[in-house]
C-alpha cells in the first residue's frame, strides 16, 4: 500500500472516530426499516394513462418493486402494486403533499438531492426534519458521493433515516481500490446510527459485474439498490411520447443491464424477507493480498473460508442467530469455496427459487460450495 493511500485511510478513519464524540443525548426520532429488499429502477412512461398502468405492471412482473417518478405517476403505480421514489425539481411540492401520503404504501420515500458537499448539510438537515414532521413513515433521501469522504459528517449533521451513496468502483477514475473500504465504512456508519443502507450502482456494466456489485453489497448489509444510468424499462414511443402500438399492444422492454438486475430482483423475492431481518457484522476475504479495507478471518475462528477470490459476510438477527453470505467476488469464472468449521455444525441454504431452507451436506466439518462469477448464497448456521 502506498504512503499516500495509508495517509488517506488513516485520516479518514480518525475523522470517523472523532465524530462519534460530537453529540450527546439526541431527541428520539422515527426509526425506519425497508418494507422489502428494494430494487428501484427508472421506467420510461408514455403519455397514455392506460399504457402507463400496463408499463407499471410489466415493471412489477420483472421483480422491480419501486420506480423513480413524480407525483403524477403515484396513482398508476399504486394500482400496479409498485412503490415510487418521489422526486421533483420543486422539492417543496412533494413536501406539501407529504402529510397526505404518510400512510400510503405506494410511497417509498422522498428524493431531495444528489452528491452535494458539506456546505449543503445544514440545509439537508432542515429538509429532513420538515419531511419527518410531515410524514414520519417514509425516508427523505440524499445520495452521498463516497469519494467526497464527507459521509460521517453527513450522517451526524443530517441524521437521515437512510444512508444512500454511490461509488462506481468498476471505473478507474473513481478510486476502485477503495471499493471494500467504502463498503465497510458505510456498513459501520449505518450500524452506528441504526439506519438501513441504500447503494446506487453503475448500470453500464456486464452481467457478472452487476451481479457481483449487488451480492457483495448485500454481504456488507445493503438492503436497497438504485441505478445510474437509469435507462432500464422502456416503452416504444413516437416523438410526442405516445406509445407506439404493434397489433394493438404497446411494446415494452428491458435494457441488457436491466435483465441481470431483474434476475437478482426475482431472487430477492425469495431471500429478501430473511435478509431484511439481518445486520452485517463482519466480512472476511480469502485473497492472499487483501484489498484496502478488507480483513482476513481471525486465526482459530469458528470457521475458516478457503478458496480464491471469495468473501464471506457474517450477519445476525435480533436473537443473535448467525448467517453467512459467501460471494465469489471474481467475475472471470466459477470457483469453489470451502468453509471449514471448528465443531459439528448444521448449515442450511435458502433456495432462491422456492424460498425454503435446505440442509447442506458437510464432510469432516467442511462445506464445499460452487459459485458462478459474482454470485452469492445465504446460509443459516445452527
Amino acid at each position: 500500500m502506498q504512503l499516500a493511500t495509508k495517509a488517506f485511510v488513516g485520516s479518514l478513519l480518525i475523522f470517523t472516530i472523532g465524530l462519534t464524540h460530537l453529540h450527546g443525548q439526541e431527541k428520539a426520532r422515527p426509526k425506519y426499516r425497508y418494507p422489502e429488499m428494494m430494487v428501484i429502477v427508472y421506467a420510461d412512461f408514455p403519455n397514455q394513462p392506460e399504457v402507463q398502468l400496463e408499463l407499471a405492471k410489466y415493471t412489477k412482473s420483472k421483480g422491480f418493486n419501486c420506480v423513480e417518478a413524480e407525483l403524477d405517476k403515484l396513482e398508476v403505480c399504486r394500482k400496479a402494486g409498485l412503490m415510487v421514489r418521489l422526486g421533483s425539481i420543486d422539492v417543496g411540492s412533494i413536501l406539501r403533499a407529504a402529510p397526505k401520503l404518510k400512510d400510503d404504501p405506494a410511497v417509498f420515500g422522498y428524493f431531495v438531492s444528489d452528491r452535494r458537499t458539506r456546505s449543503s448539510f445544514p440545509g439537508f438537515a432542515k429538509w429532513a426534519r420538515d419531511f419527518e414532521a410531515a410524514d414520519p413513515n417514509h425516508p427523505t433521501l440524499f445520495i452521498n458521493r463516497a469519494e467526497y469522504n464527507q459521509f460521517p459528517e453527513f450522517a451526524e449533521i443530517v441524521k437521515p433515516m437512510v444512508l444512500d451513496y454511490y461509488h462506481y468502483h468498476w471505473y478507474s477514475k473513481n478510486h476502485p481500490e477503495r471499493y471494500y473500504l467504502y463498503l465497510k465504512m458505510f456498513r459501520d456508519l449505518a450500524n452506528k446510527h441504526d439506519i438501513p443502507q441504500m447503494r446506487c450502482l453503475g448500470s453500464n456494466n456486464s452481467a457478472e459485474r452487476i451481479r457481483q456489485s449487488m451480492y457483495v453489497a448485500m454481504a456488507y448489509g445493503v438492503q436497497a439498490f438504485h441505478f445510474w444510468l437509469p435507462w432500464f424499462v422502456s416503452c416504444a414511443m413516437d416523438k410526442d411520447r405516445n406509445a407506439v402500438l404493434e397489433n394493438g399492444k404497446p411494446k415494452f422492454g428491458l435494457s441488457d443491464q436491466a435483465k441481470t438486475v431483474s434476475e437478482v430482483a426475482l431472487e430477492l423475492k425469495a431471500i429478501g424477507p430473511a435478509l431484511l431481518k439481518l445486520k452485517s457484522r463482519a466480512v472476511y476475504h480469502t485473497d492472499k493480498t487483501l484489498p484496502i479495507g478488507a480483513e482476513k478471518t481471525p486465526a482459530e475462528y469458528w470457521y475458516q473460508p478457503e478458496g480464491e477470490s471469495f468473501l464471506v459476510g457474517e450477519l445476525d438477527d435480533e436473537q443473535k442467530n448467525r448467517y453467512l453470505m459467501p460471494v465469489n467476488h471474481a467475475i472471470d469464472k466459477t470457483r469453489e469455496l470451502t468453509l471449514r468449521f471448528t465443531k459439528d455444525t448444521v448449515i442450511e441454504r435458502l433456495d432462491r427459487t422456492t424460498a425454503k431452507w435446505t440442509a447442506l451436506k458437510l464432510e469432516n466439518r467442511a462445506l464445499r460450495l460452487t459459485l458462478a462469477p459474482g454470485d452469492g448464497e445465504l446460509l443459516r448456521v445452527k
